[in-house]
């Protein structure tokens, strides 16, 4: 089973093309669902790798770990589902970021401090490497419950270590149609909402 797994020390330093604010992906950045056949550049998936990464991380305890799926991997998560096979044939890269953490609480769950702060740094993580792909042109789609399968059994067919916890799975591909065409969804909420002014 071919399954590429980008740990923290086999990534390099942050290149020179990653020095650009991933800013620039915040406004277009969509949840896409359906892909082309296109191959998504290997530099682009890179330096979003890289942009997982550069995510806040406490105490730099480095949590974040990712498993890019291939085409072995991915059968067997069809069979693990079968009813949405179809689907997920047509999903053309998954990343699946979990989190290392010698922080469980006596449950072996992410309940306790200092384990909330590694999921929270592995969230933005994923995030930063979705708007690192939207950047490029590259669509992306944060899965979990949607998948229909077991998380357990999504990090056995990743050939993660069982004291990791997956985080979430990343579709990502060439999009159907261009991100900067699709509209966001319409928040119920303004910042005007969210945002508190404190003297």
């Amino acid at each position: 089973m071919k399954i590429t797994a980008f740990l923290l020390a086999a990534l390099p330093a942050a290149s020179s093309a990653f020095t650009l604010s991933i800013a620039n992906g915040l406004p277009i950045r969509r949840s896409v669902a359906k892909f082309t056949d296109d191959k998504v550049p290997e530099d682009s998936v890179a330096k979003a790798a890289e942009a997982a990464l550069m995510a806040p991380n406490h105490f730099l305890s480095e949590p974040t770990r990712m498993y890019d799926l291939g085409s072995e991997a991915v059968e067997k998560l069809k069979g693990l589902n079968e009813d949405k096979a179809k689907m997920f044939a047509g999903v053309p890269g998954w990343m699946v970021f979990s989190v290392k953490t010698e922080h469980l609480d006596e449950n072996g769950g992410i309940s306790a401090k200092l384990a909330l702060e590694d999921h929270a740094t592995v969230a933005c993580a994923a995030q930063n490497f979705m708007q690192s792909l939207a950047e490029d042109g590259v669509g992306s789609k944060w899965m979990t419950g949607a998948l229909g399968i077991d998380p357990a059994e999504i990090m056995k067919v990743a050939g993660a270590p069982e004291d990791e916890k997956m985080i979430g799975v990343i579709w990502y591909g060439m999009p159907a149609k261009p991100i900067a065409d699709m509209p966001a969804p319409k928040r119920k909420l303004s910042v005007d909402d969210v945002l508190t002014k404190v003297a």
